[in-house]
């Protein structure tokens, strides 16, 4: 067991270390292209569509890294949804933003979901800023996608497949906290992000983790995936914005957990209706 826990982590680290190269290729790539066309790499429009190219190119690569390997591990049954569980979870995910919403408001809480700060940021856009944002929210969508393939069914059943644990309570537990630490370290080398932002990671990686096990659907897990990493929020100065993540993580987790004691509560009375 020890064993292969130790190959599988030591090829994670050759992936993690591959993508940290990748990085130096696609930026002295890039500097070439910029030399031979005699481009000025300072300028913000050519900075921002080369950011955009390098990250779409990415994000396609390892979405078809994920699919391939989904694929050859037998895992594509967990990818496979349904119109209904699509709708499900945006019904989920609206619910717990408008709950969170009236808690901020309860609490006098920075509220995020005002209109004015986007109403401002917005006014002063052209079409090229509309065509970034539209674009960074089609390239978040499939970040959402690949790291969820890749973290939350890859390396989460694999690790579980490995570790050798007779409590599967403790294999889950386990096999969730390994994979969300190595999900946090994976984006060290990407974003240098300090010791602070890679717990933050770690926490909101246990929560996708928590989504997808708990409801058997990998597409809610992207949808708040996506949300955590919504590229218009980022232009905007949140000072509580922690405070409304925390909020929205305990918020949709009791959504979930009370729509679960529902389900049983009638699954019960059910029963016991066609019993008597």
């Amino acid at each position: 067991m020890i064993k292969k826990l130790g190959i599988l982590i030591l090829i994670f680290i050759i992936f993690v270390m591959a993508l940290y190269f990748y990085q130096f290729m696609m930026m002295y790539l890039f500097e070439g292209i910029y030399h031979f066309f005699n481009i000025r790499n300072n300028d913000p429009l050519v900075m921002t569509s080369s950011n955009l190219v390098y990250n779409f190119i990415t994000e396609i690569l390892l979405l078809v890294l994920a699919i391939f390997i989904l694929k050859k591990f037998n895992y594509t049954k967990y990818i496979k949804t349904s119109f209904k569980s699509i709708i499900k979870a945006l019904l989920f995910m609206t619910l717990s933003l408008i709950f969170t919403k009236y808690i901020l408001d309860i609490f006098k809480i920075y509220n995020i979901f005002l209109l004015t700060d986007f109403k401002n940021i917005i006014a002063s856009w052209n079409k090229v800023d509309y065509i970034v944002a539209i674009s960074q929210m089609i390239l978040f969508i499939l970040v959402a996608l690949s790291e969820e393939y890749l973290y939350r069914i890859t390396l989460y059943f694999k690790i579980s497949e490995i570790l050798n644990l007779k409590s599967n309570i403790l294999k889950i537990v386990f096999s969730v906290i390994l994979t969300n630490i190595l999900f946090s370290i994976a984006h060290y080398p990407i974003r240098h992000y300090n010791i602070s932002k890679l717990f933050e990671i770690f926490i909101t990686g246990i929560y996708f983790s928590y989504l997808f096990l708990r409801s058997g659907n990998i597409y809610l897990a992207c949808m708040m995936h996506f949300y955590f990493d919504f590229p218009i929020l980022t232009t905007i100065d949140i000072g509580y914005y922690r405070y409304e993540e925390i909020i929205l993580l305990m918020i949709s987790i009791m959504l979930i957990e009370s729509y679960y004691m529902v389900k049983r509560y009638y699954l019960r009375l059910y029963s016991k209706y066609e019993q008597s």
